[in-house]
C-alpha cells in the first residue's frame, strides 16, 4: 500500500503528460511557422498535425489498454513485435530525441532570458553556457529524491505555465485582425520574405514545428510503471492532448492576426510581442516572458525524467541497455541512467556557445523530432499487427495506419538532412547494444548483424554527402 501511495494518480499524470508536450514549441511556434508557412496553410497545417498526433495518441491508448503488461511503452512496444535490436533502437532514437529536446529547451530558456534583459542586449555565450550548466545539475539533485516528488513539483509548474496561456487566448481576440490574418497571395507567396512559394512546401515546412509541440504525447506510456494503473495512462494521455491541442491552435492563429508576419518572424518572444499588443501591454508581455520560463523549467524536468527512464527500463526488463543504467537509489530513482543523461545533455549544451541561438535551437528541435519518428512509426506498426491478429478491430487497425502514415511523411517534410544526422546517430548507438548483448552472453542474430551493417553504411553515406556539401540542414 505504501508502495501504491508513492505511484501517480490521475491528476498527476494529467499534468505530467501537459507538462511535456507544453514547452518551448508553443512559445516558439507563431515564429517558426510564419517562417515557412503563411497564416492560412498555417490553419491547415494545424489540421492535419493535430489529426495525425491524436492518432498517434489514441495508438499509445490502445496500447496501453490492450498491452498493459508492456511498462516499457513505446520501447516495450517495438521489442515486443520486432525483436531485440529493433526494440534497443527504438529506446535509443527515444533517448536521443529526449536529450536533443533537453538541449532546445535550455536554449530557448536563455533567448528569453536575453529579451527580457532588453532589447539589443546578449548575454555572452561562455556565461550563458555556466548558468545553463549549474540549471542542468541542480536538477540531477531534484530528481534523484524521487520520481513522484519530481511529479509533484512538476504539477504546481504546469498550473504556472498555462496561466500566460489563457491570457494570451483571453486578450488576443480583442486585438485579432482579419486583414493581417489574410495576407495576399497566400498560396504562392511567403508573407514573410516574400520568397515564392506554393501551398504544399507551405504545409510541408510546418509538419515539423508541429510535431515538435506535441512530441512528449507518448510521455506516460514511458512512464507507465509508476503509474497507478495502466488505464489511468490512457485517460492522462487523452485528456492531456486535448488540452494541449485547444491550446496551441488557438494561440498560433491569434498570434498571425495579431502581428504582421514579417513582425511576427522577428520577434524574439513572439508570443509576449503579441500580448504586448493587447490591453495588457508591456505588463502583458513581461507575464509572457515569465510564464515562458516557467513552462521551459518545468518541461526540462519532465523530459529528464523520460530520458532517464528510456534508458533504465530496457536495461531493467530486458537486459538491452549496459546493466550499469538498472542501478537505483533508496528513492526508486535510478541514478546511473540519469547521471548519463545529464553528461549526454552537458555535451549537448556546447551549442549554447554559439551567438545564434535562434538557429541553433531549430536544429535542436528537428532533431528531436526526427529521432522519435521512427519509434512513433515502430509503435504504429505494433499496434496494427497486435489487432491484425484478431478478427474485427477495423476502427484499431485504421487509426494505427494514419498513424503510421503520418510518421512517414513527418519524417519526409522534416527532410533528408535531419534523416542523415538521425541514422548517424542511430549507428553510435550500435555499441550500447553490443556492450548489452555480450554482458547478457548472448549472440548477435545473423538479421541483427544485417541491419548494423547497412545502418553504419547508411550513416557514412550521410556523412560523406554532408561534408560534400549534398545535404544540409
Amino acid at each position: 500500500m505504501e508502495e501504491d501511495n508513492k505511484k501517480l494518480g490521475l491528476g498527476l499524470l494529467v499534468a505530467l503528460g501537459i507538462g511535456t508536450m507544453i514547452a518551448s514549441g508553443i512559445f516558439n511556434s507563431p515564429t517558426d511557422l510564419i517562417s515557412t508557412t503563411n497564416p492560412m496553410a498555417v490553419l491547415i497545417s494545424w489540421g492535419i498535425g493535430v489529426f495525425g498526433v491524436v492518432m498517434l495518441g489514441l495508438v499509445f491508448y490502445l496500447l496501453s489498454n490492450k498491452k498493459p503488461e508492456l511498462k516499457g511503452g513505446i520501447y516495450s512496444y517495438a521489442k515486443e513485435g520486432y525483436g531485440d535490436f529493433v526494440g534497443f533502437n527504438s529506446a535509443w532514437g527515444y533517448f536521443t530525441s529526449s536529450f536533443l529536446g533537453n538541449i532546445a529547451f535550455v536554449i530557448l530558456i536563455f533567448k528569453t532570458i536575453n529579451s527580457l534583459i532588453g532589447e539589443g542586449y546578449s548575454m555572452p555565450p561562455i556565461l550563458s553556457f555556466i548558468f545553463a550548466s549549474i540549471l542542468l545539475w541542480s536538477y540531477y539533485f531534484v530528481i534523484r529524491r524521487g520520481i513522484r516528488q519530481a511529479g509533484i513539483l512538476n504539477l504546481v509548474v504546469t498550473i504556472g505555465k498555462v496561466i500566460p496561456l489563457i491570457l494570451v487566448i483571453i486578450f488576443g481576440f480583442s486585438a485579432f485582425k482579419l486583414g493581417i490574418f489574410n495576407v495576399d497571395n497566400w498560396q504562392t507567396v511567403l508573407a514573410s520574405s516574400g520568397d515564392s512559394v506554393n501551398l504544399g512546401k507551405q504545409i510541408s515546412g510546418a509538419m515539423g514545428t508541429i510535431l515538435w509541440c506535441f512530441v512528449g504525447v507518448e510521455g506516460l506510456v514511458v512512464l507507465s510503471q509508476r503509474a497507478e494503473s495502466q488505464i489511468l495512462v490512457g485517460k492522462g494521455t487523452i485528456i492531456s492532448l486535448a488540452i494541449t491541442a485547444t491550446l496551441y491552435v488557438s494561440i498560433s492563429i491569434l498570434s498571425m492576426g495579431i502581428l504582421p508576419a514579417k513582425a511576427l518572424v522577428a520577434a524574439q518572444t513572439p508570443l509576449a510581442a503579441v500580448l504586448a499588443q493587447t490591453a495588457l501591454g508591456s505588463a502583458g508581455a513581461m507575464i509572457v516572458k515569465v510564464g515562458i520560463l516557467v513552462s521551459l523549467i518545468g518541461a526540462l524536468l519532465c523530459w529528464l525524467l523520460l530520458t532517464t527512464e528510456i534508458l533504465y527500463v530496457p536495461a531493467d526488463q530486458d537486459g538491452l541497455m549496459p546493466k550499469w543504467f538498472k542501478k537505483n537509489n533508496s528513492k526508486n530513482v535510478p541514478t546511473n541512467a540519469l547521471l548519463f543523461s545529464m553528461l549526454a545533455t552537458q555535451i549537448g549544451l556546447l551549442a549554447m556557445l554559439s551567438p545564434a541561438l535562434q538557429k541553433a535551437y531549430y536544429v535542436a528541435t528537428h532533431m528531436c523530432t526526427t529521432n522519435i519518428l521512427i519509434p512513433y512509426l515502430l509503435s504504429s506498426m505494433f499496434a496494427y499487427k497486435v489487432y491484425n491478429k484478431e478478427s474485427g478491430h477495423i476502427k484499431e487497425k485504421i487509426i494505427s495506419i494514419i498513424a503510421g502514415i503520418y510518421s512517414v511523411y513527418v519524417i519526409y517534410a522534416v527532410g533528408i538532412g535531419y534523416l542523415g544526422l538521425a541514422v548517424v546517430i542511430y549507428a553510435v548507438g550500435i555499441g550500447f547494444y553490443l556492450k548489452a548483448k555480450k554482458e547478457k552472453n548472448e549472440v548477435i542474430t545473423s538479421k541483427e548483424k544485417l541491419a548494423m551493417v547497412v545502418i553504419v553504411i547508411v550513416a557514412i553515406i550521410m556523412i560523406i554527402a554532408a561534408a560534400m556539401g549534398k545535404i544540409s540542414v
